[in-house]
């Protein structure tokens, strides 16, 4: 498993998705270690992490951002939501399900219920805040180096990405642009920067 040691966030892409909902169902398999059919079938209660929201036409994936500035970690009044590995985690057995940080997450992409066959044991209707952990305690099982739901999307809309590296090409794709407004004005070529994490970038 690949050691994620920068902020990375699970990239969606609206054009790719066509709103089949299995990263929803390879998620609720990921974390209940049950397969998705199957969980149904038996009747258990299932929280996917990630949610396929349809607003007219366009179909997008909603998951934690992994904030810097974490608004739920802050909102929660017994300070169980902590960054563990490059991931905003909630540590599940001591929460309350207050619903705090439900409220303070601007992306919804927070909720409060039991899931699978956890929810029949315990104390009585003991529900705890799930959000995206970024598959870590999955990953570290399987030895996978993406996600549950970037694996299972058919289209490869979705991915999991370092974004100072994002910020970087997406700079880099710029100056490129100005490169080849110029190279179009220019009687020799301009040659662009090379994108970051190529060999030649490396070297």
């Amino acid at each position: 498993m690949s050691n994620l040691t920068h902020n990375h966030i699970i990239y969606a892409n609206p054009e790719k998705c066509i709103g089949c909902k299995k990263c929803e169902m390879a998620c609720v398999s990921a974390h209940i270690h049950i397969p998705y059919k199957e969980a149904k079938k038996r009747g258990l209660p299932v929280i996917p992490r990630i949610k396929v929201i349809k607003v007219d036409d366009v179909k997008y994936p909603i998951q934690c951002h992994h904030c810097a500035d974490a608004p739920c970690a802050a909102a929660c009044p017994f300070g169980l939501i902590h960054r563990v590995d490059d991931a905003v985690i909630v540590n599940e057995e001591m929460c309350v399900g207050c619903k705090m940080c439900v409220m303070a997450c601007p992306f919804g992409a927070i909720e409060v219920g039991v899931e699978g066959e956890l929810a029949f044991a315990g104390r009585k209707n003991h529900a705890s805040a799930k959000k995206c952990d970024l598959c870590q305690a999955w990953r570290a099982d399987t030895g996978k180096e993406v996600c549950a739901c970037v694996e299972a999307c058919p289209k490869h809309a979705l991915e999991i990405i370092d974004i100072s590296l994002f910020v970087e090409n997406a700079a880099l794709a710029s100056a490129t642009q100005i490169l080849r407004q110029r190279q179009a004005s220019c009687e020799e070529p301009v040659v662009p920067p090379t994108p970051v994490g190529t060999l030649s970038a490396i070297e």
